[in-house]
């Protein structure tokens, strides 16, 4: 009967940590995808991360901008190189949305 009791203990430890485990990957899921940092100083004259795409290894295309210029930015792990300043008139309003598959 001792021994039933130890398993039956192990068995609700082991459940905890589970559901403890699962919580967390979700909560941090969670947080992840949510735009929390999207604008990095508060007032007049802040920049504002207008967009971001993964490139896959830790790279990323950035579109920020600061007061009222836009700039295309390449970041890897690495380094933060300006790609090019955008010109926010000759950007079309509707673009459409492409996927690309990797």
């Amino acid at each position: 009967m001792d021994q039933l009791e130890e398993l039956g203990q192990i068995f609700r430890v082991l459940g905890f940590l589970g559901v403890f485990a699962c919580l967390a990957y979700f909560l941090t899921k969670f947080f992840n995808k949510r735009d929390l940092a999207k604008k990095t100083t508060k007032g007049k004259g802040g920049i504002l991360l207008c967009d971001t795409k993964s490139l896959g290894n830790k790279q990323f295309l950035v579109v920020a901008e600061y007061e009222q210029e836009k700039f295309l930015l390449g970041i890897s792990s690495g380094s933060i190189e300006l790609l090019a300043k955008l010109n926010v008139s000759s950007i079309p309003a509707n673009l459409p949305s492409q996927e690309t598959t990797s």
